[in-house]
């Protein structure tokens, strides 16, 4: 008789070890062309914040243009973690789901311009591809 073994949840949640340098040189760039607006994730109310150079500063007396700080990547890059948590892993998370239509397995998004197209209108767009394989370790 086989009897199959199931382990109880620690309780602990485990955040996806998404590349930091992936994240730095190919991911950031996106978020912060496409996501950092001010009225978008470009504001300090916003949980998930994009923060850098001709966007919003983490700290307001840094001059616009300046590269991002060290304190405004990691906080970026922690806060774009930390949305890989999904029910079946980074491919079920809010950081992919997100941005795409809900026809191709998005999740709706607020961030839908004023006809309804997506951050990403389909996820063959090379950004989009971009942000799920640094998120799943994958090609979408």
């Amino acid at each position: 008789m086989a009897v199959a073994a199931c382990t109880e949840p620690s309780g602990e949640l485990v955040v996806p070890a998404a590349d930091p340098i992936v994240f730095r040189d190919a991911v950031y760039p996106i978020l912060l062309r496409d996501c950092g607006f001010p009225a978008c994730h470009g504001t300090r109310e916003r949980f998930f914040a994009v923060f850098g150079p001709g966007r919003t500063r983490l700290d307001p007396t840094t001059p616009i243009y300046d590269p991002p700080t060290p304190v405004e990547m990691e906080l970026t890059y922690d806060r774009a973690r930390s949305m890989l948590l999904g029910p079946h892993g980074p491919q079920d998370s809010l950081f992919v789901k997100k941005p795409i239509p809900l026809d191709q397995g998005g999740a709706g998004h607020g961030g839908d311009d004023l006809w309804g197209v997506p951050v990403f209108r389909t996820k063959d767009d090379q950004r989009y591809v971009t942000l799920y394989r640094w998120a799943t370790g994958s090609a979408p």
